[in-house]
């Protein structure tokens, strides 16, 4: 849906590029001095991809961002980069509950807030400006997903509790992208 949303199919998309610190559990850094993060990557950035010319593109403060599935929106919270906007997710079909999708360095929208519903496909925000961040980082999507445990709670959700394995379980988003 991103691709679709941003036209980047009609610019001759062909496939997202991945620097190893920017997949899921990487403990790389994929800026700055490229050194060790902190914490293993809680999710994938999309930030590079390349066109059907082999060229190499990236996404922009334009980019705008579309949920991936229906939800509402349970939290919303200063990021490193803008801000990160967190979605749960009826699992239909499914006697798993809910998931959760958290779309990171972002400036949502003006209408999106705590408790709004949002349909697959609505846009809910475009991606952060971080020109001015002290790491010199391209502008990306940060996308993690979730599966929250029945001790989760939304209240004083920040960047920190999505390392609790304790309250959430983390996926790989390139392995369930596609649900």
């Amino acid at each position: 849906m991103l691709i679709e949303k941003n036209a980047l199919d009609q610019s001759g998309f062909e496939r997202w590029i991945f620097c190893q610190g920017m997949l899921f559990n990487s403990p790389d850094k994929w800026w700055g001095d490229h050194g060790r993060r902190d914490f293993p990557h809680e999710g994938i950035d999309l930030c590079l991809y390349q066109d059907r010319y082999r060229r190499i593109r990236r996404l922009d403060e334009k980019t705008r961002i579309p949920v991936m599935h229906d939800g509402v929106v349970k939290a919303m919270f200063k990021d490193y980069l803008g801000k990160t906007v967190v979605i749960e997710h009826e699992r239909s079909g499914s006697d798993t509950g809910v998931f959760i999708s958290l779309y990171a360095h972002t400036n949502p929208r003006s209408d999106i807030d705590v408790g709004v519903i949002v349909k697959e496909g609505d846009i809910i925000a475009a991606l952060g400006d971080t020109g001015n961040s002290k790491s010199r980082i391209l502008p990306h999507l940060h996308f993690s997903l979730g599966q929250p445990s029945g001790s989760f709670s939304y209240e004083g959700f920040v960047w920190n509790t999505i390392r609790t394995p304790e309250k959430i379980i983390l996926l790989d988003p390139l392995a369930v992208i596609d649900w």
